[in-house]
């Protein structure tokens, strides 16, 4: 018997069971088209190359094997003394692999260079390195 009006719940049926949480190594991801988020990054260095310049590599290790990561600046008017640059991964389906997987992504550092040099930013904290001594 359920009374709504005095707030009083009297039903002989029993709590649905609960599943106990499964370890499959397949996780839904939620979204349209996949999802990106700010990921944590183990070190950044700057590197000359001969034939290519100074070079930027950030390494770390990714939550997904199929996560992509790259790099996003934030726009600016005038170029400030550091510019920000985040460490994207983006899940580009809705089946992600849960395998912490190490990545390396080096790219042209003078689209990324402000005045002084570039800030690099993670999920839980950022960088700053100094322009390199021409």
């Amino acid at each position: 018997m359920v009374t709504f009006g005095a707030g009083v719940l009297d039903a002989a049926a029993e709590p649905l069971p609960v599943a106990p949480p499964s370890q499959s190594l397949v996780q839904p991801v939620w979204g349209f088209n996949g999802s990106c988020d700010p990921i944590d990054f183990d070190s950044v260095k700057i590197e000359y190359r001969r034939d290519r310049g100074y070079q930027l590599t950030i390494t770390g290790i990714k939550p997904y094997t199929n996560m992509e990561v790259s790099l996003n600046s934030e726009p600016y008017d005038r170029k400030p003394a550091y510019l920000r640059t985040v460490v994207v991964g983006c899940v580009k389906n809705f089946i992600v692999v849960p395998l912490e997987t190490p990545y390396y992504l080096t790219v042209p550092l003078a689209p990324l260079m402000g005045t002084k040099g570039v800030e690099i930013v993670g999920a839980s904290g950022s960088v700053r390195r100094n322009a390199p001594r021409r």
